[in-house]
């Protein structure tokens, strides 16, 4: 299990953690404000609420990438380990912001389709062998 960590999951956690700060955490967080603007509703921009926002990014891109890794050691066929990855992370987001709008919803499935498509091209490569990790 030890090298399965360190080939599989461990990776796509870091890298989910990275990529939910940035793509989920400030993104999702720029999205609010696009979608407050869209509303009508004055904008507030705080930085306990942008701190909240971006940490919730973080640990939702670990929490992804705890699936993706785990997806990855236990599926071997890349299209469909890909596509369950991405269903659950459309279904989680769908769940989380079900009470907005169509328009804001699918900007947010937008945002986590990001996330999903960076994370695998992160997680691809062992980047420290630089060889490709057999699918």
């Amino acid at each position: 299990m030890n090298t399965d960590l360190r080939r599989f999951i461990l990776p796509s956690i870091l890298g989910g953690a990275a990529i939910g700060l940035v793509v989920l955490g400030i993104g999702g967080r720029i999205m609010m404000r696009i979608i407050a603007h869209w509303e009508g509703r004055v904008p507030a921009l705080t930085p306990s609420g942008t701190f909240t926002v971006v940490m919730m990014g973080t640990i939702a891109g670990i929490a992804g990438g705890l699936i993706h890794g785990l997806l990855r050691r236990f599926v071997s066929k890349a299209p469909i380990r890909i596509a369950a990855f991405l269903v659950v992370c459309i279904l989680f987001t769908l769940r989380g912001v079900n009470d907005l709008l169509l328009r804001p919803r699918l900007l947010f499935v937008a945002i986590v389709l990001i996330y999903c498509v960076t994370l695998e091209l992160v997680t691809r490569r062992d980047w420290r062998n630089r060889d490709p990790i057999a699918a």
